[in-house]
């Protein structure tokens, strides 16, 4: 007998992959937003009655937490971990994507740990 539609499961797999890729994240912005329009609708109504709203949560303010300093800081230790991963996986028998990867994470998470101290130093230099 003839099949009209002969699709095997795994031919899927491809298609879920590149779906959910995509459709997660844009779900996630889609409900920020839509939380964060609630929430700005709710203090515009609070001012026209005359009441004085509540301050705005730390998330939906702008930080600036990343000075020009600590991103130098962060390239420069992805740069690091890119060399030292690299000679790792060429001296061990370690795989290229696993040492990089981990140099990376090392480099960066001593970066983080650092650059509070080192960026106090400079604004006292200032």
């Amino acid at each position: 007998m003839y099949k009209l539609l002969s699709i095997d499961p795994e031919s899927f797999i491809p298609f879920f992959a590149i779906f959910f890729t995509f459709l997660l994240p844009i779900l996630a912005i889609y409900f920020y937003y839509k939380n964060k329009n609630r929430i700005m609708d709710e203090r515009k109504l609070m001012i026209e009655k005359g009441l004085t709203p509540p301050p705005l949560n730390e998330s939906f303010q702008p930080t600036n937490s990343k000075t020009p300093l600590s991103k130098g800081f962060n390239m420069i230790a992805i740069a690091l971990g890119l060399l030292v991963g690299y000679f790792i996986s060429k001296q061990t028998d370690i795989q290229i994507p696993f040492s990089i990867t981990g140099s990376i994470l090392f480099f960066l998470g001593l970066v983080n740990i650092l650059s509070p101290f080192l960026e106090k130093q400079d604004n006292q230099i200032k």
